[in-house]
């Protein structure tokens, strides 16, 4: 059987440490080994904040990265974001990805793969795939629901906008993958029709795998991943703030980069909290390192924003075998990711009391902790591991274009 050249179009992409940068090169990569020749359109690495990648020295337009040709447009990044800048950015992404297209920089191909959190970016999608080729696109975030949610966007005729396009372009796909029967649902809301699979994210369990911590005298609370809006991060602070109210023998380490970090850093230091501190991410390759660092993980995430992504860091904290409490309504991917697993806690959102009483309760129980972290890395073993996922997805691939 033969198989077809293929495009990426994404805007995040290798070196970028977290985010859909490592998912959309496992990707590449793995289509890349079924046999196929692989090119990524992409923008340069700015994800979390361009500023982690200034130091090492710009990356070129064109190179070669695990056998995947990656080409890159100098695409405006704004360094203080906000709903409008961002969507100018994918906007100029955009018409960069058309004009390479149509002066032939960048060739139509036959197999087209596009990545949404940017509707945009499925819209270059449409114009790079040839005349009898296939368009699948992968949709990671719900833009529409989550500047609504976050209140981002509140005005409401450019959410009806937003909603408008993203119902209209991916209604042109030949198929959407997306990650949970709750995203799949509020795209059906807005009118998509087009076939609609779920295919959960992957995580790597042979590179990340638990790893003994020896007990201190202090428990580690982490929170490690993108400092985002969407991330309910105001959670963790008022956290912090309850544990020190109850003089509880307790370290939390945010750790991460993006665009809420200096006002999180302003909030630790206006409430006088000595219990939390922020801290670099660790590179990827020491991943199950940075990971066994927290005794407890914490996974909060704005509830009028549950329906529209799906945080993926949960999967690695279970690979690596540590427990962690969720902040989620019950219904939620994360509530019911959470009674599929039984490997974490979920509280109510927006509630630190109850975010501290679980915290604390697992603090103190050992055993407790461990019999979670098990159970978490038990459920990725069955239901997560990389190359399951991908060989899934890979097959729904081959089937849309040889169909």
């Amino acid at each position: 059987m033969a198989t077809a050249e293929a495009l990426v179009i994404t805007q995040y992409y290798r070196p970028e440490p977290i985010g859909s940068g490592p998912y959309c090169a496992d990707l590449a990569e793995w289509l890349r080994q079924s046999g196929r020749d692989v090119t990524v359109l992409t923008s340069f690495p700015h994800y979390p904040t361009p500023n982690i990648f200034s130091a090492a020295g710009a990356s070129p337009e064109r190179e070669i990265i695990n056998g995947v040709g990656v080409q890159r447009l100098h695409n405006w990044i704004p360094h203080r974001a906000t709903a409008l800048r961002r969507i100018t950015s994918e906007g100029h992404f955009l018409l960069l990805g058309a004009w390479a297209i149509l002066t032939r920089r960048t060739r139509r191909h036959h197999l087209i793969v596009s990545l949404c959190p940017s509707i945009l970016t499925v819209a270059l999608g449409a114009i790079a795939k040839s005349r009898d080729g296939r368009h699948i696109a992968l949709v990671h975030d719900i833009q529409s629901g989550l500047a609504g949610g976050l209140g981002m966007v509140r005005n409401r005729n450019l959410l009806r906008i937003m909603r408008w396009s993203e119902r209209i372009i991916l209604n042109r796909v030949d198929r959407i993958v997306v990650l949970s029967r709750e995203m799949q649902a509020q795209l059906r809301a807005i009118g998509v029709r087009r076939p609609i699979e779920v295919v959960p994210i992957w995580v790597d369990a042979d590179r990340i795998r638990p790893i003994p911590r020896a007990e201190g005298d202090r428990v580690t609370v982490l929170y490690s991943g993108n400092l985002g809006r969407k991330q309910g991060l105001d959670q963790v602070i008022a956290l912090a703030e309850e544990l020190q109210a109850r003089h509880a023998e307790i370290d939390i380490v945010v750790r991460g980069n993006g665009g809420e970090a200096q006002r999180l850093a302003a909030e630790i230091a206006a409430r006088g909290l000595t219990n939390i501190r922020l801290a670099e991410l660790i590179p990827q390759e020491s991943l199950s390192e940075a990971l066994a660092g927290g005794d407890i993980h914490l996974v909060p995430q704005d509830p009028d924003a549950a329906d529209f992504a799906v945080p993926s860091k949960v999967y690695n904290i279970m690979a690596a075998g540590r427990p962690f409490v969720a902040t989620a309504r019950p219904g939620s991917s994360l509530w019911r990711l959470h009674e599929e697993s039984n490997a974490f806690v979920c509280v109510p959102p927006n509630d630190p009391r109850a975010f501290a009483d679980v915290v604390l309760r697992l603090a103190g129980d050992r055993a407790l902790r461990s019999a979670l972290g098990a159970q978490g890395r038990q459920f990725v073993e069955r239901h997560q591991r990389k190359p399951d996922i991908l060989t899934q997805l890979l097959a729904l691939i081959d089937a849309q274009y040889h169909g």
